[in-house]
């Protein structure tokens, strides 16, 4: 991400890019698991030269070459979604993020029988480590203060994608404040757990 950033972007675009987007990753990135990994990496990597980010990352897969033929579904359906919500969030105008803000996007698991096409899927409001009795309230939203952590989301019966809102210099839960940016501008596409 950062020779993309610092090397790349200038090169072939002038500038540095507006939005950076890692992923879609083989395998889920939730809880704990932001602390180690790449693709989290990437995006916080950009969310700290003040590019808004996005890390994708889904349940189901094997690494498979661009030439695979046919494209698995699972490719098919995360690409788009990936697509959805980034073209939401760029429709929201700028700034896209709060500074020093990523979202960690994480989709369950699809396969030609189950979670086959985007139109299964729902975006829900997450965080992604647990609170304790001494965290601070989320963002009010669904009823309650207290959002979902992704990984109850995403193992949630029903197709259920997690967005959580994490802050780059700790890979951690951003603040209430920071979770209504982001519910503000994709608040059309999510929805609550049931």
């Amino acid at each position: 991400m950062r020779y993309g950033i610092q090397t790349l972007s200038p090169k072939f675009f002038g500038a540095a890019p507006e939005l950076a987007v890692a992923g879609f990753n083989v395998g889920a990135n939730l809880g704990t698991t932001t602390l180690i990994s790449g693709t989290i990496g990437a995006a916080t990597e950009a969310s700290k030269r003040g590019i808004p980010a996005i890390a994708f990352s889904g349940t189901s897969g094997s690494q498979v070459p661009w030439t695979t033929t046919p494209i698995p579904t699972y490719v098919s359906t995360y690409a788009a979604l990936s697509t959805n919500l980034t073209q939401t969030l760029i429709a929201s105008g700028k700034p896209f993020l709060p500074s020093n803000i990523w979202l960690n996007v994480n989709y369950p698991a699809s396969s030609s029988s189950s979670c086959a096409s985007p139109g299964s899927f729902k975006f829900v409001l997450s965080r992604i480590n647990t609170a304790d009795a001494g965290t601070s309230a989320d963002v009010a939203t669904c009823g309650k203060t207290r959002l979902p952590t992704e990984s109850t989301v995403v193992r949630t019966s029903g197709c259920y994608v997690s967005v959580s809102v994490g802050r780059a210099d700790t890979k951690g839960d951003a603040s209430a404040s920071q979770q209504a940016v982001v519910l503000g501008k994709l608040g059309k596409m999510l929805v609550c757990l049931p």
